[in-house]
């Protein structure tokens, strides 16, 4: 069997079943990294509250970025905006960040968003199909468009 017919088993989420919020967040970290460093973005991890990657983009100002992370792709996209990996629970203001990252690791599942969308908000949800469907590129354009 060649890499590419397991790929779509890299991020099993039995074999993720030992990993913590703390480190499956840090996990989805690095994959977003990768995935805009691929995009031909130099990208910064950081230990900032409200983000946790700075990219440099060529037609604006650095673009922080803060990535939301599920393991498991059966469960609900619901990503909560309020609880960070070493805080117990922190408001987002529209200034906090820039744009969200959702990730669901068992399906490499990446969305892009702007975060003031949901100033005021404790969570934000994403139909599962609409998640996956939807082209990391295109939502990271789309995201990054404006001011």
């Amino acid at each position: 069997m060649t890499y590419l017919e397991t790929s779509n088993d890299l991020f099993s989420a039995n074999r993720m079943d030992s990993l913590d919020a703390s480190q499956t967040g840090t996990v989805g970290e690095y994959l977003v990294a990768a995935v805009l460093a691929g995009y031909g973005h130099e990208v910064h991890h950081t230990k900032c509250n409200g983000y946790d990657l700075l990219v440099m983009h060529p037609d604006r100002n650095p673009i922080r970025v803060d990535v939301k992370t599920i393991k498991a792709a059966d469960r609900p996209r619901q990503y909560s905006i309020r609880r960070g990996k070493t805080t117990t629970f922190r408001e987002y203001s529209a200034g906090d960040c820039d744009l969200f990252a959702l990730v669901c690791l068992e399906d490499q599942s990446i969305l892009f968003d702007r975060c003031d969308k949901y100033h005021g908000k404790s969570s934000i949800y994403i139909n599962r199909d609409t998640h996956r469907n939807t082209c990391p590129h295109e939502s990271w354009l789309s995201a990054t468009i404006g001011p």
